[in-house]
């Protein structure tokens, strides 16, 4: 059985449909209003130093002294869109010394424009776990945009003689948490 009829009248209702659908103006400028907000995080450096490492022909060596290039925060990226960095350091400590790092940062000149101090008491039985966290935000997010290297030092402070057969160790882990503005 053939329904012509009804095939034309399908065919009519579903070209009116379409003819008299509803449909809104698109608006291409809401691409103007995008922003996003991304946030990274990293290592920014590793150390790791025994005992015996700050001993040298038998003599003490109190002072050790690392220098990292950061070029990866040198781009037009971190330039326009950087708004808030966060870095923290974590410092375990099973010598019983104490210790001073310093974290140094220099601009293209290789001129200090910043440092952090961080005080690692002395083990004395328990491991020492020292940890510190450095936010860099609209005051003072320049100092970031602007260091090209960080220079690590560690100076031992006096105390217990150590030799090249001392037990334990320092070390200092660290990473950096960006968060962007991009629009």
């Amino acid at each position: 059985m053939n329904f012509p009829f009804f095939k034309k009248l399908f065919l009519i209702v579903s070209l009116s449909c379409c003819l008299f659908s509803c449909s809104s103006d698109l608006d291409f400028e809401q691409a103007d209003d995008f922003n996003i907000q991304p946030v990274f995080t990293t290592n920014l450096a590793y150390l790791k130093g025994e005992a015996s490492d700050f001993v040298s022909d038998g003599v003490e060596t109190p002072v050790f002294s690392y220098t990292s290039n950061v070029d990866f925060l040198d781009n037009s990226f971190v330039e326009d869109d950087l708004i808030k960095a966060e870095l923290y350091f974590r410092i375990k400590n099973t010598i019983p010394r104490a210790y001073v790092f310093n974290v140094t940062f220099l601009d293209e000149n290789n001129s200090p424009i910043h440092s952090i101090r961080m005080d690692v008491p002395a083990y004395s039985g328990t491991e020492v776990v020292f940890e510190k966290k450095e936010t860099f935000a609209s005051a003072n997010i320049d100092i970031i945009k602007n260091t090209t290297k960080m220079v690590f030092s560690v100076l031992m402070q006096t105390g217990p003689p150590l030799t090249a057969t001392s037990p334990g160790r320092i070390e200092l882990s660290s990473s950096i948490t960006a968060y962007f503005d991009i629009e």
